[in-house]
């Protein structure tokens, strides 16, 4: 694990000498010389982590690596934190600079003195102990690009979750789903050991075409083992989609008894089905059940669990299902299915070696998936090596191989997606994971690295569908064949914490105890009450990280004044004032609420290196933002109603929301990495009067890809009319509360990528739609929610089409494709 932290420092040690060469010139050649020798010590430690088992003295030199390396980079943070501090003071203080700098570089010479004699000793140490033997480094350079490249090659696209060896118990389960004659509210509850599939069952009934239709309100929430029930609340009234986001924002606020009250009156009268996934006590559901209709509609509840228990201990009428272990021929076929997706030719000798490692799995769906996904990159040659490293590790039959798989499979993983899997740790149990948002964390953090080919955001991405094609982390949702959240499975999880607790790497605190008590971590988290957040913890002078997952709560203060080499600060669902009065140089995240501290366009436009700002709210931020000075904006993320201005924004990636009115003075061909715009106009004024865009302006984001447009004036000039193809980049659009003076089919039909097209609450008057025979010839989703006389879809338009659902009040007249009709719904 340690070589993961490692060769992120030699990286960084490198990135350093070429991005601040000028900075960093009076120590080069003491800074290469470190970085050769920790290079040198990296490829030790390959050595040394690839053995089964660690003997004491390499632990020991192995902490004393990870030490070293922290120390290395806590010492080139620092020097370049005063550098830059320095080279922005004005005035008389601007006059001590020069000597400021001789001293600020006598003392990192100092510093990286005593870091060579370190490292020369640990260098003794190995060499005394007789530890590791030396595998040569691979190449230099950045071969981010190649690595990426290999992953693409290697990752299934798009692949779907198969069930197998549940296809009984989903007939089963569905059926008393679909029970006609049951009309009160009926409780289905799966339990099993971890592993067995029970989350992976639930989801294929909740998905199912036929619950779909059968349950128009359905939601899903999680527990696990600590669980806040307000928190469970909520997540089940965001999911059934029938409450506004300010009005979400207005609840966040209720007690838990006020939630049970708010939730239990919107599912009064309802068909609903509500999945509560991961219980671990009877206390979690006597808290749930008060929330839930007991009405005659024909509602149904699913629950997963481990616990026998907990299982038959819900009162009212209910069904416990057991799951079991797969049979030897169920494993074989899920390992099959995903260990083989490289190899051409099974020889009798590799199917040999597959299925006794397949038996040792003892029929847990999650370890097979993992070994096949490990075997599904190693060559036939290879499976021999893996087989044999299970069998030195296994001291006899009553060691279950699942533990040993893990760790196998995380051996396996190249640096990057190692800390991508250690960074998961961050997450509270059973959470949600929104990919984009995990993305910009790990970029934040300065895992990844990019190149000329590919932005750092499509390398990260890649490392992560790595870890999902592994079956290391799973896939909850995509969208245009991309996949938009995942989720941890909670024994891997275990894994994820227990070696980033053994690095040092993140600190997780919940209502009961830190997970551990290090003083120097470098991330910590807070999962539920930020006031028992020991405060020695804040100044922690070598914290990179602080997230706060936690409820929502009203502090005195939160000083970040001490906690110079920040690089990300979350702080959504604390309300205070918080202090910055300095430049923190290192911040590349920063996420607040729009309300979470007074002052903040002053300490935003501070914040010059700043790559995601994320100011969520139900409320909109109506003062003045300026970004002018923040020329490494990646990514802006709020609802500004304000003013925003924008600079330099030649890295942008994410847009919104921003106004229509500040949208309207930008200049949009100086956004040359823009993907995903979203503006919004004004709701509350009447369509005639809300202020226009023109098509035009949006036509000049060459990689643009998804497009969000709320209630404002659409004007489609007549040069971009005529244009054959527009938006090439294009892959979703959405218009809502939009203006239109005309039919706008034939022009979004000329969009040649648009995979997506939603319409809601549009103003149109011309009364008829209209799409040609050659449009829309990738589009896989419609949906259209406004009044119309007419739609008429001609026979060979849209052949991709999988999902087309429709007002069913609002459209008059309906002159579609047969073939089409197979995929539509209607919406009330």
């Amino acid at each position: 694990m340690v070589d993961a932290i490692t060769e992120f420092v030699v990286g960084k040690i490198g990135n350093y000498l070429i991005e601040e060469a000028s900075m960093f010139m009076a120590v080069k050649e003491d800074l290469e010389e470190l970085k050769t020798e920790l290079t040198c010590i990296h490829g030790y430690l390959k050595d040394v982590e690839a053995r089964e088992r660690e003997d004491e003295v390499s632990k020991e030199w192995s902490k004393l690596v990870l030490d070293f390396a922290y120390d290395v980079e806590d010492v080139l943070d620092t020097y370049h934190l005063k550098l830059e501090e320095r080279s922005q003071r004005r005035g008389l203080r601007r006059l001590t600079n020069k000597i400021g700098r001789k001293m600020d570089a006598y003392s990192v010479v100092d510093d990286i003195k005593i870091l060579k004699r370190r490292i020369l000793d640990i260098t003794r140490k190995r060499e005394t102990y007789g530890i590791g033997g030396l595998k040569e480094p691979q190449g230099g350079g950045n071969t981010s690009s190649l690595r990426v490249r290999q992953l693409r090659r290697a990752r299934s696209v798009d692949q779907e979750e198969v069930v197998v060896g549940l296809e009984d118990d989903a007939k089963i389960l569905l059926e008393k789903l679909l029970d006609y004659e049951e009309k009160n509210r009926f409780i289905i509850s799966i339990f099993g050991m971890g592993g067995l599939g029970k989350t992976a069952l639930a989801r294929k009934l909740y998905n199912s075409r036929d619950v779909k239709e059968r349950f128009e309100y359905r939601a899903w929430t999680y527990v696990s083992q600590e669980y806040k029930t307000g928190d469970i609340l909520m997540r089940i009234i965001r999911s059934l989609g029938m409450t506004s986001g300010e009005e979400l924002e207005k609840i966040r606020k209720f007690a838990d008894e006020e939630l049970e009250v708010y939730l239990h009156g919107l599912l009064e009268g309802k068909k609903y089905l509500v999945v509560v996934d991961d219980i671990w006590e009877r206390e979690a559901w006597e808290s749930l059940k008060r929330a839930l209709p007991c009405n005659h509609e024909g509602s149904r509840v699913i629950i997963t669990t481990r616990i026998k228990a907990v299982a038959e201990g819900v009162d009212g009428r209910f069904y416990a299902h057991k799951l079991r272990f797969l049979t030897f021929e169920e494993s074989w076929e899920l390992f099959e299915q995903r260990a083989f997706r490289n190899i051409q030719r099974k020889d009798e000798d590799l199917l040999k070696t597959g299925k006794e490692m397949v038996q040792k799995c003892r029929g847990l769906p999650l370890c097979i998936v993992v070994l096949a996904g490990l075997l599904s990159r190693k060559t036939p040659s290879e499976w021999n090596d893996v087989c044999n490293s299970l069998w030195r590790r296994l001291k006899d039959d009553s060691i279950h191989v699942a533990p040993i798989v893990f760790d196998l499979s995380f051996k396996e993983l190249r640096h990057e997606s190692k800390l991508c899997f250690l960074y998961l740790s961050i997450f509270p149990e059973d959470y949600e994971i929104d990919l984009e948002k995990l993305i910009r964390l790990l970029v934040a953090e300065g895992f990844i690295q990019g190149d000329e080919e590919m932005m750092m955001e499509d390398v990260a991405r890649y490392y992560i569908e790595e870890l999902i094609d592994r079956s290391l982390l799973e896939a909850v949702r995509r969208e245009r064949g991309k996949v938009m959240s995942c989720r941890i499975h909670d024994l891997l999880r275990d894994v994820a914490i227990k070696k980033s607790k053994e690095l040092n790497f993140v600190n997780v605190y919940n209502d009961h105890v830190a997970q551990h008590s290090s003083t120097t971590c470098r991330r910590e988290v807070v999962h539920h009450q930020f006031k028992r957040y020991p405060s020695e913890k804040c100044k922690n002078k070598r914290m990179r990280s602080f997230l706060n997952f936690g409820k929502l709560e009203f502090l005195v203060g939160f000083d970040v004044e001490t906690l110079k080499l920040l690089r990300v600060l979350d702080l959504r669902r604390l309300r205070f004032p918080l202090k910055i009065n300095g430049d923190l140089i290192h911040l590349r995240y920063l996420g607040i609420d729009g309300y979470s501290f007074s002052d903040r366009a002053a300490i935003i436009s501070k914040l010059r290196f700043l790559q995601t700002l994320e100011a969520y709210s139900g409320y909109p931020i109506e003062e003045t933002i300026d970004l002018r000075k923040l020329t490494s904006l990646r990514h802006v993320i709020g609802k500004f109603a304000g003013e925003l201005l924008i600079g330099d924004a030649a890295n942008l990636q994410t847009l919104r929301f921003i106004s229509s009115d500040s949208w309207n003075k930008l200049k949009p061909e100086l956004l040359i990495n823009l993907r995903d715009l979203e503006i919004y106009g004004d709701y509350d004024k009447d369509f005639d009067r809300r202020v226009s865009v023109s098509w035009a302006s949006l036509t000049k984001l060459r990689s643009l890809r998804v497009l969000k447009l709320y209630y404002l004036r659409l004007e489609s000039e007549e040069a971009v009319r005529s244009t054959d193809v527009i938006s090439p980049s294009l892959e979703s659009v959405t218009l809502e509360g939009i203006t239109f003076e005309e039919d706008t089919m034939p022009f979004l039909q000329k969009m040649p990528r648009l995979e997506d097209l939603i319409l809601i609450g549009c103003n149109y008057s011309g009364g008829k739609m209209s799409v040609s025979e050659q449009g829309f010839g990738r589009l896989r989703k419609l949906q259209i929610f406004i009044y119309i006389d007419e739609l008429q879809i001609e026979e060979e338009a849209m052949p991709n089409l999988i999902e087309l659902k429709i007002a069913s009040r609002e459209v008059k007249k309906l002159i579609i494709p047969n073939r089409l009709r197979a995929c539509m719904s209607y919406e009330s």
